[in-house]
């Protein structure tokens, strides 16, 4: 024990001779402070800046970024320059403060950082925030509400707590699409519910005939797309098939066929709809989050495979995918070819619908790791 003590005595009177030599001073190569720490003030001290509002080690490497470059904007980042905001909440901050918005409504350690950013935007956009900056609304629900406001529909029908944020969303395109969305603005629909419903209506269906909660989201859609083929629902529109026997039957039917389904064997019928489900992942580039779930429930199904994983993702402006775990926590953002690549990379390694799922859950774990 000795013997290493005096070893990482030598290697440090060793590293602080050579940072003398490079002309460093005390506090930029204090042994306190990590590489890191010590790289963020000696970028401080080429720019300029004060660096003695951050040049503690209380602050991580991260923390010391966001309040070097809020220094460097000209901001005043002593609102800010507080450990018990985390890197991701004082980014928020500091982007407040350069686009010139109140931070004051949401400068509070008590807000998530997705949360942060989302009254950022709506204060930036010039929405009125006090309609979701409530600390009890997630970021995704923030998300949802600010699009709304941002897009003029009235936000009252879904900015609820009783509603989670796919559910919002649903709400959201329909209001914005113009359909009545009284018909399955209900809590008791769960978000695959209420798209296929809200896609029904978008299409001029007779929702009616599947907008039951006997139905779950997978029959509703196999009902609704029967509906706008022209095909005779009422031959599977029974809460007895299974959304996949609704399909098989919906596509006999369409094909002119009997809906007798029975005439495959289970396995024939799996690598059918594997086929066709593969197919379309791979023909739909480039990546449209939004537009997912047009065919074969492609956002839960790749949202079960990051579900998973244990994360959540969503698609910027730019196109890029950003990925979050389950508080919410920004974990990475990959471009949209990294995120077409991790998905035929699962592709190749699948065989099913369910094994695709995993597949996709171990590249991303593989990714973010």
């Amino acid at each position: 024990m000795k013997r290493v003590i005096i070893k990482a005595a030598r290697t440090s009177s060793a590293y602080q001779k050579a940072e003398r030599r490079n002309g460093y001073s005390e506090e930029q190569r204090n042994p306190k402070f990590s590489e890191r720490q010590m790289y963020e003030i000696r970028e401080g001290l080429k720019s300029g800046v004060d660096v003695s509002l951050y040049a503690d080690p209380k602050f991580d490497d991260l923390q010391m970024y966001e309040i070097r470059k809020g220094l460097e904007s000209g901001v005043d980042v002593s609102l800010y320059a507080d450990p018990k905001f985390d890197d991701l909440q004082m980014a928020a901050i500091r982007k407040g403060l350069e686009s010139g918005v109140d931070v004051s409504l949401y400068a509070d350690p008590k807000f998530g950082n997705w949360q942060m950013k989302e009254i950022r935007k709506g204060l930036e956009s010039g929405v009125d925030v006090s309609i979701y900056a409530n600390l009890e609304f997630s970021g995704r629900q923030m998300e949802e509400i600010r699009k709304g406001l941002e897009s003029g529909v009235d936000v009252s029908s879904y900015a609820d707590l009783k509603f989670d944020d796919l559910q919002m969303y649903e709400i959201r395109k329909g209001l914005e699409s113009g359909v009545d969305v009284s018909s399955y603005a209900d809590p008791k629909f769960d978000d695959l519910q209420m798209a296929a419903i809200r896609k029904g209506l978008e299409s001029g269906v007779d929702v009616s005939i599947y907008a039951n909660l006997e139905f779950s989201g997978r029959q509703m859609e196999e009902i609704r797309k029967g509906l706008e083929s022209g095909v005779d629902v009422s031959s599977y529109a029974d809460p007895k098939f299974s959304g996949r026997q609704m399909e098989e039957i919906r596509e006999r039917l369409e094909q002119g066929l009997p809906s007798d389904y029975d005439t495959l064997s289970k396995n024939d019928r799996a690598k059918a709809r594997w086929d066709k489900v593969k197919q379309a992942i791979q023909s739909r580039r480039p990546l449209n989050v939004e537009a997912l779930e047009a065919e074969f429930d492609l956002t839960s199904l790749e949202g079960r495979g990051a579900y998973l994983a244990g994360l959540n993702f969503d698609q910027n402006e730019d196109g890029s995918i950003t990925f979050t775990d389950n508080s919410d926590l920004e974990v990475g953002t990959i471009s949209v070819e990294e995120f077409d690549s991790l998905v035929k990379a699962a592709i190749a390694n699948s065989s099913t619908r369910s094994s695709f799922a995993k597949a996709f859950a171990t590249q991303l774990k593989h990714e973010f790791r």
